[in-house]
């Protein structure tokens, strides 16, 4: 070893210390570089699991949620509509489709309301405007040239479009008046075979209407 240059006493070791440093020194970038690799893989792999635990555990929640909110955008859409048909003395007669809870006043007023040849005095003798309607009810508003119902007795009404007579009107026409029900109406007719009646008052002292509908059918009602 040439001791005149003494640079070269120490370039030897620091020429192997150089040599193994540049091995170790590239080393180290690869290792760092897997370890990313390997980190940025088990990401994907956690995210790809965890998506597919949500979908298992809820397969159907974007329909749900799309259900509850056309629910809620149309409450009534679950509810069924109520087909009536309207026919007699109305401007437009048809069938007609309502909406739960209509009255027959609503199914009229759907069918253009009454047209010139109604009989007010048997649609007000006939017909509750109040009355709650039912699905595939027939709503018919009398005209001035309608004759009797067949079945009905002869003495029916005293006159025409005059009251019902009590003792000869048919359950449907007792049907028909204000605050009389279906019930009410096999009431009269069943109350009439045991005895006629002799006086309207005698819905009243019979116990088979109250005192408050009487007041509604005194002026529609007969015993004639």
């Amino acid at each position: 070893m040439d001791t005149s240059a003494p640079w070269r006493a120490i370039e030897t070791p620091e020429t192997g210390q150089a040599g193994s440093g540049p091995g170790s020194g590239a080393e180290h970038p690869r290792l760092s570089g897997s370890r990313l690799l390997l980190i940025g893989a088990a990401v994907l792999v956690a995210a790809s699991v965890g998506a597919a635990l949500l979908v298992a555990g809820n397969p159907s929640g974007d329909m749900q949620v799309s259900a509850a909110a056309s629910d809620s955008a149309h409450p009534a859409a679950s509810q069924a509509m109520l087909v009536i048909e309207v026919a007699g003395a109305v401007a437009r007669p048809g069938v007609y489709s309502l909406n739960p809870g209509s009255r027959v006043g609503d199914a009229i007023k759907a069918a253009g309301g009454y047209s010139p040849d109604v009989d007010p005095r048997q649609a007000e003798g006939q017909l509750n405007l109040a009355a709650r309607l039912q699905d595939a009810q027939l709503i018919r508003v009398p005209r001035r040239s309608d004759v009797p119902a067949a079945g009905a007795s002869p003495g029916a009404r005293a006159s025409s479009g005059g009251p019902l007579n009590l003792n000869a009107a048919t359950a449907e026409q007792l049907d028909a008046l204000p605050g009389v029900g279906p019930v009410t109406a096999q009431k009269i007719v069943a109350a009439r075979e045991q005895k006629p009646f002799g006086k309207v008052d005698d819905l009243v002292t019979r116990k088979i209407v109250s005192a408050a509908t009487l007041a509604k059918i005194r002026t529609l009602v007969t015993v004639g």
